[in-house]
């Protein structure tokens, strides 16, 4: 695997929480939020999110959305830190599939996991935009980061 995929990969099992863009529901412009997640077995990204959310109603109408992993530098520079941006498509998926691993990696959110307004999502990535530092810049199909 090419390094920087590898850097990529790395940082998303590694982390907990990113930036979540979508199309917001209102205007159709650019929407951000933090989003924490897991990852499945596979490696794609899962999220719990509730219906009342300003991101969960932009889905609803455009499932397209890019979860943005950041490692920044600890000093200087932020921008000299690992950054990589998890595009495609997100879908709402069963409990049963993804549930148990999204309370193993934020287990305080079993306590509203089973909320009616609540439901599982997984990301779909299609392409990885990675920028591994100055001039590491690389965009991925997303199999060559997670695997086939």
């Amino acid at each position: 695997m090419n390094e920087t995929a590898s850097m990529a990969k790395s940082a998303l099992l590694r982390n907990k929480v990113g930036s979540l863009g979508v199309v917001d529901f209102e205007n159709g412009g650019p929407y951000v939020s933090l989003a924490n997640y897991a990852c499945d077995r596979l490696g794609r990204p899962i999220f719990l999110f509730s219906q009342l959310a300003r991101h969960t109603k932009g889905i609803a109408l455009d499932s397209r959305v890019s979860l943005l992993v950041a490692e920044p530098a600890a000093e200087g520079d932020a921008l000299t830190g690992l950054r990589a941006s998890f595009m495609g498509v997100v879908e709402q998926v069963s409990a049963d599939e993804v549930g148990k691993a999204y309370i193993a990696a934020h287990p305080y959110a079993a306590g509203y996991a089973g909320f009616k307004d609540f439901s599982f999502f997984r990301l779909y990535p299609e392409t990885v935009h990675v920028v591994g530092g100055f001039g590491r810049i690389e965009t991925f199909k997303a199999e060559d980061v997670l695997g086939a």
